[in-house]
Order: structure tokens, then sequence, then C-alpha cells
């Protein structure tokens, strides 16, 4: 081995090594119940990706100027934004699920002592309509300083209990200092125990609960999908 190639070598293994620890620390947050169930590992796939039975087709955004209108009055002044519409389908193995989402992304006044302190705390606003067997709805808001929740329910079906969604993009570590996700997690529970979570970072990781319904699993993984498929700096906050 050359001199010049021994030490690309031993930079590409300290990277790989810091993005191990990086993930270790994302996954700390994962429900260890949902990882008991196999780990998918994105894997290639004609048009789009795979996450084990399930593939997600490469998802269409559009991207236009915000007008800084949240639908919230939080007494702060806004400044011009962005606003994304997203189409995705992902294929599972009874059925296609379709997913069309907006998403908002604001900077306020805070956003501006943000930079200063390193810190992203534009506030962002999801909406999702989810076609499978049924149709739900997702909707979630918050800052990117923070995690975010947001509640999955479906439109019709009023006997179905509604599904909480969180966002996962800070932990806190030893309970006292709070440190930034590389890799946000979005887990969706149902009650206490999550039936799905996904890993977004390349390459993403998903699990998903074995034991439920064809249709919850499905929606569950596609919600994750279009989250982490629209644009909103959720990596880089």
């Amino acid at each position: 081995m050359s001199r010049l190639a021994l030490p690309l070598v031993l930079a590409s293994l300290g990277a790989g090594a810091g993005c191990d620890a990086l993930r270790r620390a994302s996954l700390k947050t994962v429900d260890p119940t949902i990882q008991k169930n196999p780990r998918w590992e994105r894997e290639r796939a004609q048009g789009g990706f795979r996450l084990g039975p399930y593939t997600a087709l490469r998802p269409r955004v559009r991207e236009h100027a915000g007008d800084g209108d949240l639908g919230v009055r939080s007494g702060m002044p806004r400044n011009p934004g962005w606003r994304y519409e997203l189409q995705l389908t992902v294929r599972g193995p009874k059925r296609d699920y379709e997913a069309k989402c907006t998403g908002l992304r604001v900077p306020t006044v805070a956003a501006d002592f943000g930079e200063i302190a390193d810190v992203n705390n534009d506030e962002v606003k999801i909406e999702c309509e989810i076609q499978g067997e049924l149709r739900w709805r997702f909707t979630a808001q918050g800052r990117l300083d923070k995690n975010l929740g947001g509640e999955l329910r479906p439109t019709d079906a009023t006997a179905i209990a509604p599904l909480k969604v969180e966002i996962l993009l800070w932990f806190a570590r030893l309970k006292l200092i709070r440190r930034h996700l590389a890799a946000p997690i979005v887990q969706v529970r149902r009650g206490p125990d999550a039936i799905a979570a996904l890993v977004i970072a390349r390459p993403e990781w998903a699990w998903v609960a074995a034991g439920e319904s064809d249709e919850l699993r499905g929606v569950a993984l596609t919600t994750t999908l279009a989250i982490a498929a629209l644009p909103l700096g959720l990596e880089d906050s």
C-alpha cells in the first residue's frame, strides 16, 4: 500500500467509526421493544429504495416561497419561509400507500438568536393525507430547537384511536446536557408501544412491529418516510 493510500484508508475508517458513534446515540432514543423486531436497512430498488418488504418510490417534491402563516398566534414576528408539497408512494406486500403532504418552514426573529447560539429555531408544520385501506391524516407542528409531536388518525374510522408520532431531534445526556441527534428518529406509537421507527440518515434503518395489522404497519412506515422526505432541515437543526 502506498504512503498516500494508507492515510486515506485510516481517514475512511475513522469517519465510519464516527458515524457509528453518532448513530448509537440516536438508537438510545428508539423504543427498545420495537428494536426486538427485525431491523430493515435501506437497499437499492428500481425507482427508489427498499426497507424490508416495502419499497419507497422516489418522492416528488415542489418548493414554493412561504407566506409565514403557520395558523397560530405566537406573538412572534415571522419572516418569509418555504412551503414544500410532497407526493410519496410506498409499495407494501399487499397494497400501495399514497402520501400527500405539505411542509412549512418559517424563520422567526428568535432564529437570529439561535444562529448565534448555533441552534436552529425555525418553526415547522407538517400536514399529510395518507391513503391505505383507510384514509389517514397526520399533523405536527413545533420548532426545530425542540422535539416535535404529532397525531396520525383515520378520517372516517372513529373506533380507531389516534396514533402518536414522535419526531426526535434532541436527547438529554445524563438528563442534564441536551445534544442534537445527528440521525433524527421518527416513531409512531399506539398507546405506550411503538409500532414503527425510522432512523433519518443514510442508510435509513427501520423497524415495524410484527404483531400489528397490515394497515397499521404500512401507514405507520409511510408516515415516517414522508416526514423524512420533506426537506425541513430535521437533520441539521
